[in-house]
């Protein structure tokens, strides 16, 4: 408990993953201190602790809050990641698309702009938000490239690549994006993505 003698506050933190917060405010409200605002408060994870947690839960969501230039830029960003940006208000905006109670991941560049986006994301009620420590600056995994649209020909000879074939080096294809020297799982799914826009375009009108 902290308490601001300047402001007349009462600052009360439940370091635990079990209450509620109807149970949290019950409980304030019964010892005296009936709530003005409560929310919840994000979890920091480090790199490797984001890595674990991805593979523990698979719906987890991960938000990216660099611009889009850097969304898409060489370093590329965590597969799965979709981009709200922070500088220019995207997250802010369009917050409310995002489910309340799910598991959200946000990452940046060093970690910066995810505690400002982790922040806001606790004071408009989400309860179970974290926030990667170090940004992609300290991000060892796997790192995807965003899809652009290479050519109906450079997409039919990526498929016939099998995945533990050795990446080919050329404009068409898209590149290994993780370093492995082969085009992998990520490589492939971005390719029936440009495939599938590409086949989109194609049938406008």
């Amino acid at each position: 408990m902290d308490i601001n003698t300047n402001s007349h506050t009462v600052t009360v933190i439940f370091d635990d993953t079990q209450t509620t917060m109807a149970q949290m405010q019950e409980e304030l409200t019964d010892g005296g201190y009936t709530p003005e605002s409560s929310h919840y408060v994000h979890t920091n994870l480090t790199p490797e602790e984001a890595k674990n947690m991805m593979a523990t839960h698979p719906e987890l969501l991960i938000l990216d809050v660099r611009e889009a230039g850097e969304f898409c830029d060489a370093v590329g960003h965590i597969l799965h990641a979709s981009n709200y940006p922070w500088d220019s208000g995207v997250l802010e905006e369009t917050y409310e698309v995002l489910p309340l109670d799910d598991n959200i991941l946000i990452a940046d560049a060093d970690g910066t702009l995810s505690h400002l986006a982790a922040n806001f994301l606790d004071e408009k009620g989400f309860t179970s938000v974290y926030d990667m420590e170090g940004g992609m600056g300290a991000w060892n995994g796997i790192n995807v490239a965003c899809c652009h649209s290479f050519g109906l020909e450079g997409i039919i000879v990526a498929l016939q690549l099998s995945v533990n074939l050795p990446a080919i080096a050329s404009d068409m294809l898209v590149r290994d994006v993780n370093g492995d020297g082969k085009i992998g799982v990520a490589e492939a799914a971005c390719i029936l993505e440009a495939a599938s826009e590409t086949n989109e375009q194609r049938s406008s009108p």
